[in-house]
């Protein structure tokens, strides 16, 4: 499931298209990716109706797991706007959708967005669950104009995107990246992107190619 909540700048657009060529490259088929926009059309429109239909649409398979790449403008204690949907789309909306069909399943979270460390606390992680992050529930996150092909947290996750790596070796690699660029940008408070690792998924793979 990959999702660009706002089209205010091209990065959420862009990250999006980069990721699903990501999922390509790692062998997962194109009929297995629901992919939403602020400016989609129809049935790829990120309306409320279409990110719940997406979701109930989740069917992974016994030996097969969940992945959600949402990227966007944030704001504290509320989530990511979802600009279609004219809402937020916060931690525990996330959990809800999530519940059902991946309840139990290996499940990848990338929650991309200022303010966005709220989804790697309270209702959100759970043992099958690891979360990723762009920023501390109380921080904002950098890149996010017109300028940049994509926001730093983005571009250093989709940089660091290695299939057969561990997820927590790439949050590692992606927090170094980020806090290079933010030096390099000279931000008054770094971001600081979160993480959660439930127990059960703690040697979870990267997507193999």
């Amino acid at each position: 499931m990959l999702v660009a909540g706002d089209d205010q700048e091209p990065a959420f657009d862009n990250a999006v298209d980069a990721m699903a060529r990501k999922l390509a490259e790692f062998g997962v088929p194109r009929s297995s990716v629901v992919i939403l926009k602020a400016n989609g059309e129809k049935e790829q429109e990120g309306t409320s109706s279409n990110i719940a239909d997406a979701f109930a649409g989740l069917a992974p398979a016994a030996t097969e797991g969940c992945f959600v790449f949402v990227t966007s403008h944030g704001a504290p204690a509320k989530g990511l706007i979802m600009k279609h949907a004219k809402a937020f789309l916060g931690p525990a909306d996330l959990d809800r959708l999530l519940t059902g069909p991946c309840q139990g399943r290996p499940t990848v979270v990338i929650a991309s967005g200022c303010f966005s460390g709220s989804f790697a606390e309270g209702v959100m992680p759970a043992a099958n669950r690891v979360i990723l992050t762009a920023a501390r529930d109380d921080r904002p996150s950098f890149g996010c104009n017109a300028g940049r092909q994509f926001t730093v947290f983005d571009q250093c996750v989709l940089d660091n995107l290695t299939g057969g790596s561990r997820w927590w070796t790439v949050m590692e690699n992606a927090r170094v990246c980020v806090d290079q660029n933010e030096r390099a940008l000279h931000v008054d408070a770094p971001s600081e992107p979160q993480t959660s690792v439930g127990a059960e998924v703690t040697d979870l793979l990267v997507f193999s190619s």
